[in-house]
């Protein structure tokens, strides 16, 4: 049918079409954008506190558009496991860089879940700055750090933004991520014994988001280890233990998430290292 349909449309514009669903079935994001001024969209950022400290450095976009200091307004919200609203936190800045180090205040007392950041600026500050504001959409897509809580180092692991769109407006999060059809998905790692892999799923779309978890035997045999159900802008953890569990080889999940990248945590019992798949 959709086939049949592009067919029909005249070549020149083939092209064109080819990039927006459902002719396109991978697109990530929605082609309709929000009529908003001063517009910015956030990736979709993890904190985990108890036994781990968080931090996230946040990027003042105009500034390093204009290379010099500008007075901006931070906002973050974060959401629980289940996708509700649990804390948020504002300060003002003109660093470059702001590092917020996450505490459960600002998390409503929740230890782990997702957490998007905004931007504001003045309008005074925009038009003269700016040859039209309306024009300019910011992206945040930080860095969030993290270290063991009794590690009374300063050296933080980093992972940069994984996945999101999110965004603030008008007391409601919305977002521009979308699910499509079902893909799957095989992180670039090397499924190591004696380790343990936290996986973390964050969903940043606004419907709940199904995830198959598939596990490679050492015949190379596929099977379903798990179905999990995420809440909208809700999170959930997904452990592989291999120091008892040495017969899976590989890993990969399905879901209707184009992009669906996980921040997966590695742990030998003594160090651990965080990364993006």
């Amino acid at each position: 049918m959709i086939r049949k349909f592009k067919s029909l449309v005249p070549k020149k514009y083939q092209k064109l079409i080819a990039n927006f669903y459902p002719f396109n079935k991978s697109s990530p994001y929605t082609q309709l954008m929000p009529n908003i001024e001063k517009l910015n969209v956030s990736d979709f950022f993890l904190f985990r506190l108890g036994d781990y400290d968080t931090v996230f450095i946040a990027e003042n976009n105009l500034a390093l558009l204009i290379a010099s200091p500008a007075r901006c307004k931070h906002r973050f919200y974060f959401f629980d496991l289940d996708g509700c609203a649990c804390g948020s936190f504002e300060v003002e800045s003109e660093l470059f860089h702001y590092t917020l180090h996450i505490n459960k205040a600002m998390t409503g007392g929740k230890l782990t879940g997702g957490f998007i950041h905004q931007i504001e600026y003045s309008d005074n500050l925009l038009k003269n700055l700016l040859d039209d504001p309306k024009e300019i959409v910011f992206q945040h897509r930080g860095y969030s750090g993290y270290k063991a809580a009794q590690d009374r180092s300063s050296i933080f692991s980093f992972v940069h933004g994984n996945f999101g769109t999110m965004y603030h407006s008008n007391s409601k999060i919305f977002s521009l991520s979308r699910q499509r059809v079902k893909h799957c998905y095989t992180p670039q790692i090397a499924i190591r014994n004696e380790r343990l892999y936290e996986f973390f799923f964050l969903n940043s779309t606004s419907k709940k988001l199904i995830i198959s978890v598939i596990h490679i035997d050492k015949d190379n045999q596929a099977k379903i280890d798990r179905k999990i159900i995420i809440k909208p802008f809700g999170s959930y953890k997904y452990e592989l233990d291999t120091f008892n569990n040495m017969e899976v080889l590989n890993i990969s999940w399905q879901s209707a998430l184009p992009v669906g990248r996980a921040v997966i945590f590695e742990n030998n019992g003594v160090l651990f290292d965080v990364f993006h798949s």
